[in-house]
């Protein structure tokens, strides 16, 4: 029956680009901070090369203006980046020390400073290892041990944690998916996502971002079916946007709990730090067999966003709204990335790159 193509078919190991583009050691920390999450994994990330400096902006080609409009998600997956490049950079001999510069991404959002140091040892595995999981979640509630321990490694004051069968999980469940259900009926919005859909083999390789039939989780015989079958017009029909639904159904059936995390304004600075704590969390969950689902298309709808904090009685701004669950089998990343060659700018040959992947 065979399989689709995911990311070790495809990346481009640390170092591997041409020394005279990039040294192996910042192509490696490069490479170890692309490993993080964005939005419809459209990594909208790019980075200006300066001397022991770094600028880290946005390719507008890899915003998602229907259900981003503001770019708020766009940040957080910024944070998370720079989460991972702070992480790794001292496996290959540098200190990192992000400054938030830019108050929105029409200009640059990030300078890095990277210092030289004695190399360390990094638990890269940590990051190459993370990894969404939307299915095979235990319907037992997270322990306290484990929820204290996720919330310190994000913060405490600014990750709550909410039990499925508490009033404010019902809540949850109940408006992820309405907030799903007024999303699928947007024909902007399954606009969007149709044209992040990498349904082939060809266009995983061509673009390697966006969603694969392996990184929803769609395998044997339904794989291969929506491998051969499905196009954009099927993600715009009936049929689909039922599935999808039927499909945020079944995973609200069982979990563990809701972890959201918030943070005190929207700020560009708040954002970055709300997804670099995010990404701290994250990291830690797979050690604990906890899997992360974002679910966080209440906060996409605004009617659902304006009630969900007078209803759980937070305080400041959610910015992630995570389904976590304990896992039995936690499978390896299979989501694709794009070659860190392709977000350096400035490189002759980055305009084709951005061309063949947005269309432009």
């Amino acid at each position: 029956m065979g399989r689709g193509v995911t990311r070790a078919d495809v990346e481009e190991p640390p170092g591997s680009a041409p020394a005279s583009l990039i040294s192996p050691d910042l192509h490696g920390t490069l490479y170890h901070a692309s490993l993080a999450p964005s939005g419809h994994n459209a990594q909208p990330w790019q980075v200006r090369l300066g001397d022991g400096e770094l600028w880290i902006g946005t390719d507008r080609g890899r915003w998602l203006p229907k259900v981003d409009p503001t770019n708020r998600e766009v940040v957080l997956s910024l944070g998370a980046f720079v989460e991972n490049l702070v992480a790794a950079a001292p496996h290959f001999g540098y200190g990192a020390e992000p400054e938030v510069i830019g108050p929105s991404t029409e200009s640059e959002v990030i300078h890095v400073a990277l210092r030289p140091l004695p190399r360390r040892d990094s638990d890269l595995e940590r990051l190459r290892a993370r990894r969404t999981l939307r299915t095979g979640f235990s319907g037992r509630e997270l322990t306290a041990a484990d929820i204290a321990a996720l919330r310190a490694n994000a913060d405490i004051d600014r990750a709550v944690f909410f039990a499925p069968v508490s009033a404010q999980g019902r809540f949850l469940a109940e408006a992820t998916l309405e907030a799903n259900r007024q999303q699928t009926a947007r024909d902007d919005a399954q606009e969007e996502l149709a044209r992040w859909m990498r349904w082939t083999a060809a266009d995983a390789r061509a673009h390697r971002s966006g969603f694969t039939p392996e990184s929803l989780e769609i395998t044997g015989l339904a794989g291969w079916y929506v491998r051969h079958f499905m196009n954009r017009e099927a993600v715009l029909g009936r049929q689909f946007r039922a599935q999808s639904l039927a499909r945020v159904r079944r995973q609200l059936k069982s979990y563990g709990g809701w972890l959201i995390i918030t943070s005190a304004d929207e700020a560009a600075a708040a954002l970055v730090d709300a997804g670099r704590r995010c990404e701290r969390m994250w990291l830690k969950a797979r050690e604990l067999s906890i899997a992360i689902h974002p679910m966080s298309q209440v906060l996409e709808e605004a009617p659902l966003k304006d009630r969900l904090m007078r209803t759980l009685g937070l305080s400041g701004h959610a910015q992630f709204i995570l389904r976590v669950g304990y896992v039995t089998r936690y499978p390896d990343p299979v989501s694709l990335r794009i070659p860190v060659t392709w977000f350096l700018r400035p490189l002759r040959f980055q305009a084709r790159a951005v061309t063949r992947e947005t269309g432009r």
